[in-house]
């Protein structure tokens, strides 16, 4: 069997370069040299990378960790809790606040009358800023832009912002509990002095130990009535009337005083937690790595869009010469 005249072995191989390295070499070259002047910042603005690592802290309430000492306020978060950083970080109130914040409407040069503007800058902002949780935990703010002090602005105000949106969410929430603690303690305390106020009038009246001054009355008019001293038992059956008009009144004052003062402490500390997450701002992120201006692009990598453009051209060209050759073994192309 006679071998086929376009079997392409190693000899060939060698032959074909040799009868065509010049014309591969000049491509390449051209094609690097292109690559090197389209990959200027003539033609592609230079990125910078600045970049924010922080860890989460852990999802607990200040007044827990201070007061009642339950939990450890200055514990690191989990993955929830990065991953719930993360959410923040993705969110619109952070994206809107960025925008206005630095202006990214003209940064970006994204035209006044164009028609899809906010989707325009939406995708700006996702292509330069971007998040992601590394593998020990923490969270990473990445930020590249034309300009280096701008990008580190942007990364160390994003870090910044979380804090301040993530309080706004949980002031919300707080001032709900403190007006709900607030107004059941005042209501309670308020109770309390009535019933304090009324146990004082009562006390006045003569009234301070029912039990044991009906005890002792009572013995005392029986010895009074013994000795028929009725001077002496009309004077102890007026105090035994005002026991009788009052006790009453005292026994459920003193019993709700006795009942209501546990209550009032327990509600008196919920109210005292309620103030404190109301009134402190709370850190939900440690800061690690500050942004810092970047001294060299990260984009482009013009190496590799040169070497591409090389590698590339010159690919291009040996399948043209290649296919050129078939085309002349087959009389399609006349040869020179």
């Amino acid at each position: 069997m006679e071998p086929r005249e376009n079997v392409f072995d190693s000899t060939n191989v060698f032959l074909f370069f040799i009868r065509w390295w010049k014309h591969l070499a000049i491509v390449c070259l051209v094609a690097a040299i292109a690559g090197v002047i389209f990959s200027s910042p003539f033609f592609i603005k230079p990125k910078f990378q600045s970049v924010v690592i922080l860890f989460p802290t852990a999802s607990s309430s200040l007044s827990r960790s201070v007061i009642l000492g339950t939990q450890d306020f200055l514990e690191y978060g989990q993955v929830e809790d990065a991953e719930r950083l993360l959410q923040v970080f993705e969110s619109a109130n952070i994206r809107e606040r960025v925008t206005e914040r630095f202006d990214l409407m003209n940064h970006y040069e994204i035209p006044a009358d164009a028609q899809y503007r906010n989707s325009m800058l939406r995708q700006q902002y996702h292509s330069n800023i971007s998040f992601r949780r590394t593998q020990f935990g923490a969270v990473e703010v990445r930020v590249r832009d034309t300009d280096p002090t701008m990008a580190a602005n942007i990364a160390n105000e994003i870090a910044t912002l979380v804090d301040t949106v993530l309080n706004e969410i949980r002031h919300q929430r707080a001032e709900l509990a403190y007006q709900v603690a607030r107004a059941q303690y005042q209501e309670t305390l308020e109770r309390v002095q009535e019933v304090e106020d009324s146990l004082k009038r009562i006390m006045k009246a003569g009234v301070y130990d029912i039990e044991g001054q009906v005890a002792m009355l009572t013995r005392q008019l029986a010895m009074d009535l013994s000795a028929n001293n009725m001077t002496g038992v009309r004077a102890l059956e007026e105090r035994l009337n005002v026991l009788g008009e009052y006790g009453g009144a005292y026994l459920y004052s003193s019993t709700y005083l006795t009942a209501t003062s546990g209550n009032l402490i327990a509600m008196q500390r919920r109210f005292q937690e309620a103030r404190a997450d109301l009134e402190n701002f709370v850190p939900f992120q440690f800061t690690l790595d500050r942004a810092y201006e970047a001294e060299r692009k990260v984009y482009p990598v013009r190496w590799l869009i040169v070497f591409l453009a090389a590698f590339g051209a010159g690919f291009m060209g040996i399948m043209t010469m290649m296919v050129y050759e078939n085309l002349q073994q087959k009389g399609i192309i006349k040869k020179n």
